[in-house]
């Protein structure tokens, strides 16, 4: 029989899915064939480059990682020091909900200096300031209680990011990014049906999470992935680092960096589609030889990841996430060498999962919005 904690965790991650699949639904996919039709014809001899804040900016790297780790191209981000002058004719894509603040000048300036600029948002009123507009917009209410603080127009634009990566390349692109939001909706749902199996393992997870919650538990949390699993660990960094309820409950999430400050009894969750990327495994390894906890999120419970359950006492389990159709590190294996064309649904189905996960924790321990709001950096540091 189902529990009460799993059948929340169900409901928050199909309100996700629904979401992602409704505010996709509503595209103008007139725009998007466009902004993949000029994206692709200067792939030879035009720079990219993707700005956006926090998880917004993480969604439009997917897309980066894609044209940089199939294709070729070279992606820079805004904040990269080594960004050279823009250029006209080059292209600036920006993620952002809002689509004001800090992103906002940065795309202005862009068109001022004759870049395509490519503006991903939630905000309407950008169709009259910028030719490439992908509106991103539902019409369903938000809930609170399963997405807090937001996260569907991050989840959405994950989605579409991956699919226009996928359909980069490709002569028909709209009918190639369909079938990307197809396959992303339905790995999504199947990946839901292998959870159902696993709800000891997902129940783990949250009383692992609860414990380092606690106010007086002063060590900290790693999320660690590499290539484009790095990507994900960075969004459910940010995610997991904004439970928090006054002086009650503080997780203190590591969000990036800072690993050799590691120390015994801290958690370590390590992410890896195959379970078989070396560098994940030496980073599983030395957190378990100085005493560390360990989760491992893979897509094989017969990977080397997987195995370090059997190695160290202090592994606390694996959680079986559907998506990656092969066993083999795609990170020491160039994409453009692998016979199955890439699409990124481990991290899409490890981003709902944890997200959906998080709800919970926060409904279990009384973490509302307003709570997490609190968690914010000062905006004038922003």
């Amino acid at each position: 029989m189902m529990s009460s904690h799993y059948s929340f965790f169900r409901k928050a991650y199909e309100y996700m899915v629904t979401r992602i699949e409704n505010s996709l639904q509503n595209l103008d996919m007139t725009v998007m064939e466009r902004c993949l039709n000029q994206l692709y014809q200067g792939r030879l001899d035009k720079r990219v480059t993707v700005c956006g804040a926090g998880r917004s900016l993480q969604s439009v790297l997917l897309l980066g990682n894609e044209l940089e780790n199939v294709y070729g191209v070279r992606v820079n981000q805004v904040s990269n020091a080594n960004l050279r002058p823009l250029k006209a004719g080059d292209f600036f894509i920006v993620n952002s909900h809002s689509g004001s603040r800090k992103v906002l000048k940065h795309a202005k300036f862009a068109c001022s200096r004759g870049l395509n600029v490519i503006f991903i948002t939630g905000n309407e009123n950008l169709l009259d300031e910028f030719e490439n507009v992908i509106l991103i917009k539902d019409h369903l209410d938000c809930n609170k209680e399963f997405a807090p603080l937001g996260t569907e127009f991050e989840q959405a634009s994950a989605v579409l990011c991956s699919c226009m990566g996928f359909a980069y390349n490709q002569t028909d692109k709209l009918k190639t990014f369909n079938e990307g939001y197809y396959n992303a909706i339905t790995g999504l749902t199947k990946n839901l049906k292998l959870l159902e199996e696993q709800e000891e393992f997902l129940l783990k997870f949250v009383d692992l999470i609860e414990e380092y919650l606690d106010i007086e538990n002063n060590n900290v949390v790693y999320f660690k992935g590499v290539g484009i699993n790095e990507i994900i660990s960075r969004v459910i960094a940010i995610r997991y680092g904004h439970l928090h309820k006054n002086n009650l409950k503080d997780l203190r999430v590591v969000y990036e960096g800072h690993w050799r400050s590691r120390k015994t009894d801290d958690l370590a969750i390590f992410l890896s589609g195959s379970g078989e990327t070396d560098q994940t495994i030496k980073y599983a390894r030395q957190a378990g030889d100085i005493g560390m906890k360990l989760f491992t999120i893979t897509s094989f419970k017969e990977s080397s990841l997987a195995s370090m359950n059997t190695f160290y006492k202090n592994s606390y389990g694996n959680l079986i996430i559907e998506g990656r159709p092969e066993m083999i590190s795609y990170f020491n294996k160039s994409l453009r060498n692998v016979d199955i064309k890439f699409f990124p649904q481990f991290e899409l189905n490890t981003y709902v999962t944890l997200d959906s996960l998080l709800a919970l924790i926060a409904k279990r321990n009384d973490i509302t919005e307003e709570d997490m709001k609190k968690t914010h950096r000062d905006r004038e540091l922003e």
